[in-house]
């Protein structure tokens, strides 16, 4: 506050016998005039002029009409021994914020700055909350949409001058938990003060805190210190948070490219603990391979309706990319692939199955900020996996893995099959294959193929003149010796005898 009046004994009382203190009020100064006051309010921050009206050279309601025209956020208050309504009038016409008469009660002078200063100070707390909200709303283009103008990067600059983000999530993410960030910047704006460190909080992603700092040297803002700052607040959450921390730097220029790299790291870090990493930190990049073995499990597992082999191998397959270092987002990189592969080819085996319309819920959009542990891949991937599980079903009379080898073995019965062959390539296990094809057919894998083949030389036999040999080798027996063992042991003769007591009858039959 500024005391003016040509009075010299007037401005000393009342700067010195006044406690202004007392209501916050400090008084900068006394003017002799309204000249002086101008001077003076050029000179410090005046924010309230207590003045007298009549004043040589510049009496105050001239004072308070330059002030209206040229320092609009000062306030006065006009002190005048004229009870004359004309100069009140002229006086708050001018903005003047009040109008006393001498001789002046102290008290209500005091009632009546105090009233005034609030005032003030209210609305000074207002301008700079706009203007913090303007930087504010500047500074999250400059982060997360990359403003094009320079004045706006320059504008950020003078103002943040060296900055570092730390860009945060919380694990295990839910609904019920979209209240962390309330609460680590709570523990955040109560120490912070402690260690000289300026932040602005900045809203982005619903699972994502985005802290900006700043500090007047590189010092604050320095490995070591943001590591202690991040130890402290830690001990005061009761939840785990995975943050990394940008590089520093000194032109608002950078602000997108460091959310970026923060974003690539914390995608590297992705379900692997808590903590606070640094840009720079040396992290696994090693791509996952493709899980053939969990591929053939599976497809044995959907192939014989085990749902619990099923959970049990996705949980292992899981559980390896978690355990070797692998991220979040390469693991669901493999899965997808995973489950294609899974999808040809038991659409292959199953054509008339809608395999090609099944909804994979891992190929739809799946956020990793949301949903950033392996659990919950683990889930979605099971649920996929159910999804196949229900698109084959058992007939009444016949299991539809059999009869798709009782077509591959009609196909091929003239090759050299084997029992444990035609079980891999319809990915199930030899054991179960024999289990399965015994309880379907009523007959082992050799009873059914060398009957399938004993009844194709018959045919041949009468229909041709072709040795026997020849037809032993046509129908897949190498060793003719064996063959002519296998097709007494199903006909009761021989090929030749077979052959010619056949022809003999059909001899018969034509004299007849």
């Amino acid at each position: 506050m500024l005391i003016v009046d040509d009075e010299p004994v007037i401005c000393q009382g009342l700067a010195q016998t006044i406690l202004w203190e007392s209501i916050g009020v400090e008084v900068v100064g006394v003017a002799f005039n309204g000249k002086q006051a101008l001077q003076k309010i050029e000179e410090h921050q005046v924010d309230l002029v207590l003045t007298d009206v009549s004043m040589p050279v510049m009496d105050g309601l001239e004072l308070a009409a330059c002030v209206a025209q040229q320092l609009s956020e000062t306030k006065l208050i006009i002190i005048s021994g004229f009870d004359e309504f004309d100069y009140a009038r002229t006086a708050l016409r001018l903005g003047v914020e009040d109008y006393l008469l001498k001789p002046v009660d102290v008290d209500e002078l005091m009632t009546l700055v105090q009233s005034v200063s609030k005032r003030i100070a209210a609305k000074k707390k207002e301008i700079i909350q706009d203007e913090h909200k303007t930087m504010e709303n500047l500074l999250f283009d400059a982060v997360f949409r990359t403003p094009s103008s320079k004045d706006i990067f320059l504008e950020l600059t003078d103002r943040y001058a060296a900055h570092r983000m730390i860009v945060c999530e919380l694990p295990g993410y839910s609904q019920e938990t979209n209240l962390w960030t309330k609460q680590v910047e709570a523990v955040f704006e109560q120490i912070s003060p402690t260690y000289g460190i300026h932040y602005v909080s900045l809203g982005g992603h619903e699972n994502e805190w985005v802290l900006f700092l700043y500090g007047d040297s590189m010092q604050e803002l320095s490995d070591h210190q943001l590591a202690i700052i991040w130890e402290e607040v830690s001990g005061r959450l009761d939840f785990p948070l995975q943050a990394v921390v940008s590089e520093t730097s000194e032109t608002a220029a950078n602000c997108h490219k460091q959310y970026q790299q923060s974003l690539e790291l914390l995608d590297q870090l992705r379900g692997h603990g808590e903590g606070l990493y640094f840009f720079g930190a040396e992290v696994s990049s090693s791509e996952a391979p493709y899980p053939k073995a969990a591929e053939d499990c599976l497809l044995e597992a959907i192939i014989k309706q085990d749902e619990i082999k099923i959970r049990a191998c996705i949980n292992e397959m899981i559980a390896t990319f978690a355990d070797s270092g692998y991220s979040l987002s390469q693991t669901v990189h493999v899965c997808r692939e995973l489950e294609l592969v899974l999808k040809r080819k038991l659409q292959e085996r199953l054509p008339n199955k809608p395999f090609d319309h099944l909804n994979l819920h891992l190929h739809k959009e799946v956020d990793l900020r949301i949903m950033n542990t392996f659990e919950v891949i683990e889930e979605i991937v099971v649920r996929d996996m159910i999804g196949f599980l229900g698109e084959v079903e058992l007939t009444e009379q016949q299991h539809w893995v059999i009869e798709n080898i009782r077509r591959y073995i009609h196909k091929h019965y003239q090759q050299d099959l084997r029992a444990s062959e035609v079980a891999e390539k319809h990915f199930i296990t030899p054991n179960y294959f024999s289990m399965l094809f015994k309880q379907e057919t009523g007959k082992s894998f050799s009873e059914y193929l060398n009957g399938l083949r004993i009844n194709q030389a018959s045919e041949l036999l009468l229909s041709t003149s072709n040795k026997v040999f020849e037809i032993a080798e046509y129908v897949g027996y190498k060793e003719y010796k064996y063959f002519v063992q296998v097709f007494k042991k199903h006909v009761g003769l021989t090929p030749t005898h077979y052959r010619r007591l056949n022809a003999s009858h059909d001899t018969r039959k034509k004299q007849i």
